[in-house]
């Protein structure tokens, strides 16, 4: 790394310790800031950005560190008393008079706690969006700090509380501990109300709680102020380039959200993951493209009946997919029978149990 050219505002970053290599993969130790209670370490793929404790890492296509940035956060303004953090998973920040109401509360502690830091009223209420750990890890800092009044709807909420259901029904069994990480996991945090479509007040705010289900069971969207939080219900240009193929729960259920958001009336929506936009045509029409080509692929491949596992292979293959850990593994694979599922129900595909093996083929 060239530190002559690092700028003042990067001091604060962690510094790396030590680099290891092992076989085609990285792992950086840094020395962590002052607010940071222990020592990081963190694996880097061939290629990618990466985000630890406030910064993020660019790994270069030869695996080496290319650059290492600070990451600053900061709350933005959209409308009125609705603001956000832009960050690898946006949080939505609504003002009351004398309080915030925060949307999702990031992957884990340290990043709730410098987001409270932020914040010009203190938190007392959070909406989680869905139960994955990337939009609830902050929870149980949150509610153990500020006694935050806690909502989720039906079905996340009980993944929020018991966080070892989120690993268990991707692996489909007792998940073993490499899947039992923050990345899937959460620590576990009492949801204190069940959130249903319509509208809520919170003092004296009025937000409209959205149906937007499919990336996950049940999850919603949060709207203000002609402002709509619309979560994991679609995805940046740039994710959909970097991972080819989103996580998806229920493929029918996602396409029906694409309508509902393609007939909705708001002057500005922000995605999770992505950029605040008063314009989702764009987005709509890619994640359709991309459920519509991973279909079609499917289907092209069953006219030759295979084994879900010779099936996935392939899939995978078509879309210049590698598969980097145990963690991509079962989100891709997790994804891959929800189309199998789509596909079944809707009549195009179909299956023989044959000497213990399920073949999946086109219906003819």
């Amino acid at each position: 790394m060239d530190r002559s050219k690092t700028p003042a505002d990067w001091r604060r970053a962690p510094k790396i310790r030590q680099i290891i290599k092992t076989g085609t993969r990285f792992f950086a130790t840094f020395i962590p800031p002052p607010e940071v209670s222990s020592f990081l370490s963190l694996p880097f793929e061939s290629k990618g950005r990466y985000l630890l404790d406030g910064c993020i890492i660019e790994c270069s296509e030869k695996s080496t560190l290319s650059r290492f940035v600070r990451w600053s956060m900061e709350i933005r303004k959209i409308v009125g008393q609705v603001c956000y953090v832009p960050n690898p998973v946006n949080i939505c920040i609504v003002y009351t008079k004398d309080s915030a109401v925060l949307v999702d509360s990031g992957i884990d502690e340290n990043f709730a706690r410098k987001l409270c830091r932020l914040l010009e009223k203190p938190a007392k209420f959070l909406i989680n969006t869905h139960s994955h750990a990337d939009h609830c890890g902050g929870n149980a800092f949150l509610k153990d700090k500020f006694s935050v009044h806690i909502m989720a709807p039906e079905i996340e909420r009980h993944i929020i509380e018991s966080p070892i259901l989120e690993p268990f029904y991707l692996f489909g069994a007792a998940p073993p501990k490499e899947l039992q990480t923050k990345f899937l996991m959460a620590k576990p945090c009492r949801v204190d109300e069940t959130l249903e479509p319509g509208t809520i007040t919170l003092q004296d705010v009025t937000l409209n709680i959205v149906p937007l289900a499919g990336h996950s069971p049940n999850q919603i969207g949060v709207a203000v102020d002609k402002v709509l939080f619309c979560a994991d219900a679609l995805f940046s240009k740039g994710a959909i380039e970097k991972y080819k193929m989103f996580v998806v729960y229920d493929v029918k259920n996602f396409l029906q959200t694409l309508e509902l958001l393609e007939k909705s009336n708001y002057d500005f929506f922000l995605p999770s993951h992505g950029d605040l936009t008063g314009d989702i045509t764009e987005l709509l029409n890619l994640n359709r493209k991309v459920v519509q080509n991973v279909s079609n692929e499917i289907l092209n491949l069953l006219r030759t009946p295979h084994t879900f596992d010779e099936l996935f292979r392939m899939l995978l293959g078509r879309f210049d997919i590698e598969v980097k850990n145990f963690v991509q593994f079962v989100l891709y694979r997790s994804t891959v029978h929800a189309y199998l599922s789509y596909l079944l129900d809707e009549g195009h595909v179909e299956k023989d149990l044959i000497k213990n093996s399920l073949l999946w083929r086109i219906k003819a």
